[in-house]
């Protein structure tokens, strides 16, 4: 589904939001049910979407918005709590809107990419499956182009010095419930399958010992399909 974090400029709201929160205490002492509740308020005003620093309680004025894949479709009320949890353990940041079609208020937790990192965030949203990501200070809604190179979303190649061996890269898939797919002989590497965030499984194995690099698993599909060669005798 295609995600529409707009920035709608309605400072008084979030003011008159704010005031409630401080009234309570600040934000950081809010529980995540509290402030899931004080994100739904915000987006009640705001139909034309919003892009929120939770820590905070501000909209960013400028910045590239790329949703995160591990909270896809998450819409209404129930959901929040869920995205609100996401985002305070990872970069901070709420985005929603309304979406016409069904008229559900959508909200993901997202990055926010620096306006000149777009390559970077571009990465980040094709390997996060998304199909646009968004200019906050132009409201510019960039889509991201189809590729002959498919992402898997829950596969990894990792790498292993072979001075230090596989072992603790063994012990580590184990503790992490992850499974093994295919040990290679020639390289040292193995193909393993990831429960859960896979990107908070990159981070995870990229410090376990004696690992030297870890990346996600490519597939590529061919464009055209493959003609028979014409033999010259």
């Amino acid at each position: 589904m295609m995600r529409f974090l707009h920035i709608a400029g309605k400072t008084s709201t979030l003011l008159l939001l704010l005031s409630v929160l401080f009234s309570c205490g600040t934000p950081r002492r809010l529980s995540k049910e509290s402030l899931a509740d004080a994100v739904w308020t915000l987006s009640q005003t705001h139909p034309d979407g919003f892009t929120l620093d939770v820590r905070k309680m501000t909209e960013p004025r400028e910045g590239i918005s790329v949703a995160y894949w591990a909270t896809q479709d998450s819409h209404g009320r129930q959901a929040l709590d869920a995205v609100v949890s996401h985002a305070t353990t990872h970069d901070g940041f709420v985005g929603g809107w309304l979406d016409p079609s069904d008229s559900l208020y959508y909200f993901d937790s997202v990055r926010l990419f620096p306006e000149d990192s777009l390559e970077a965030a571009v990465n980040f949203g094709k390997a996060n499956f998304q199909k646009a990501i968004y200019k906050l200070s132009t409201g510019e809604e960039i889509i991201l182009k189809e590729d002959i190179e498919f992402v898997s979303p829950t596969n990894l190649i990792i790498m292993y010095d072979p001075q230090v061996g596989k072992g603790p890269l063994l012990r580590a898939v184990k503790s992490y419930g992850a499974e093994i797919i295919y040990e290679y002989h020639i390289i040292s590497g193995i193909a393993i399958k990831v429960p859960g965030d896979i990107l908070q499984a990159i981070a995870f194995f990229a410090n376990v010992k004696g690992v030297t690099a870890v990346e996600r698993d490519h597939i590529y599909h061919l464009i055209d399909p493959v003609k028979p060669k014409l033999e010259v005798m």
